[in-house]
């Protein structure tokens, strides 16, 4: 691992630093290719597959969504690491099942995951009321739709 550090750290994808006899090996978000690995990295390990994997077959469920500041840092908004993941359903998937796979996915990805449910009616509304027009109007990672769905 020291070797294959040393070998990224020489071609300028990380970083290091000591502090005492301590390497510590950061990513360098100023490599050209910082932001493909970041969306790889995040497309293949973070919220959006394991979200995928929970609410797959899901009843109830004709699209998902995560916003906030989650979203808005895979976006490339300046801020503070998310404290939780902010998750929209929608459809009329049952509160509790939501609650329960919110659960789990919070357990596998070690962040709280908070979810809420909205009707496609409230969803697509001509008028929204101010969470819909806030979300709509921030950014946001569809993590599957209806056409997606078995």
């Amino acid at each position: 691992m020291h070797r294959e550090a040393g070998r990224l750290v020489d071609s300028d994808v990380l970083r290091d630093r000591y502090e005492g006899r301590n390497r510590l090996v950061s990513a360098n978000v100023d490599h050209p290719l910082f932001a493909l690995m970041r969306d790889l990295i995040a497309a293949t390990y973070g919220p959006v597959p394991v979200l995928r994997d929970l609410f797959e077959g899901v009843d109830g469920v004709e699209q998902l969504l995560i916003y906030g500041s989650w979203a808005a840092r895979r976006a490339g908004e300046s801020g503070a690491f998310p404290n939780d993941i902010d998750v929209l359903v929608i459809g009329d998937a049952p509160r509790r099942r939501l609650a329960t796979l919110a659960s789990e996915a919070g357990g596998q990805l070690d962040i709280p995951v908070n979810i809420t449910r909205l009707a496609p009616g409230d969803w697509e509304a001509e008028e929204p009321s101010a969470f819909v027009a806030t979300i709509r109007s921030r950014p946001m990672v569809e993590v599957m739709s209806g056409e997606l769905r078995a």
